[in-house]
C-alpha cells in the first residue's frame, strides 16, 4: 500500500495512537469504556501493520472489527443514555451520533481488510490466472502491493470513505479547538485529539495509501 515513505507516515501515526489507547485501556473508568478503548487499540495496531507485508490476515480483522461495530450499534440502540460518553472523544463530546460514527469506522476497517484480499474487488488483479506456488506467492505479497486491480465502484467506495473521514477530522479539530479553549478536563481534550488524529489517519489511508 503506497510507497515506503507514505506507509511509514501511517504506521508512525497509528503507533502513537496505539500507545495512547493502550494507556486508556489500563485506566478505563468502567467495562464499556475499557472495551471501547480496546477496540480503538486493536484498530490502531491493525493500521500500523496494514501497509506492510506482515499485515494481519483479513479474516481475523473482519471478525474482530465486525463484532466491534455490532457492539457500538447495540450500545447506540439499547444503552444510548448510559454509554453516550463512549461517543466521539470518549467523554467530552459523547452521544448517540458518536456511537454510530465509531460503528461506521469499524465497518470501514472491515472494508479495508477485505479490499486487501487478492481476489477482492480492490485486491491485486489477475489472480484468477495464477495457480500453484505463483498464486501463493502473490497472495503473500499482496498486502504490500498497491491497489492495482480496483473495480471502479470499489475505488469510488474508498474515495468516499476517505473524504468522509477527512470531513470528520475537520469537525473534530474544530471541536478540539473549542474544547481546549474551555474548561474541559485535559484527558477529555486528549481523547478528542486522538479521535481527530484517527479520523485523519483513516482519511490518509484511504486517499493516499489505497488509491
Amino acid at each position: 500500500m503506497g510507497t515506503p515513505s507514505t506507509a511509514a507516515v501511517a504506521s508512525v501515526l497509528f503507533a502513537l495512537l496505539a500507545l495512547w489507547y493502550a494507556g486508556r485501556v489500563v485506566v478505563a473508568r468502567d467495562a464499556p469504556d475499557r472495551v471501547s478503548n480496546l477496540v480503538h487499540l486493536l484498530m490502531s495496531a491493525a493500521m500500523v501493520a496494514m501497509p506492510w507485508p506482515w499485515a494481519a490476515p483479513a479474516l481475523p480483522q473482519v471478525v474482530v472489527f465486525s463484532a466491534g461495530a455490532f457492539w457500538y450499534v447495540g450500545v447506540a440502540l439499547f444503552r444510548p443514555a448510559a454509554d453516550a460518553q463512549l461517543g466521539v472523544g470518549h467523554g467530552a463530546h459523547g452521544g448517540v451520533a458518536g456511537l454510530w460514527y465509531h460503528a461506521g469506522m469499524l465497518l470501514a476497517m472491515v472494508w479495508m481488510a477485505v479490499a486487501m484480499i487478492p481476489s477482492a474487488p480492490g485486491g491485486t488483479a489477475a489472480m484468477g490466472s495464477m495457480t500453484g506456488m505463483t498464486a501463493m506467492t502473490a497472495m503473500t505479497a499482496a498486502p504490500a502491493a498497491a491497489m492495482t486491480g480496483w473495480a471502479p465502484w470499489a475505488l469510488a467506495v474508498s474515495i468516499a470513505l476517505g473524504t468522509a473521514f477527512g470531513g470528520a477530522a475537520v469537525v473534530l479539530l474544530v471541536l478540539l479547538v473549542r474544547e481546549a479553549a474551555g474548561v474541559a478536563h485535559r484527558v477529555a481534550v486528549a481523547d478528542l485529539a486522538a479521535s481527530a488524529a484517527m479520523a485523519a489517519g483513516m482519511s490518509y489511508a484511504f486517499l493516499v495509501l489505497m488509491t
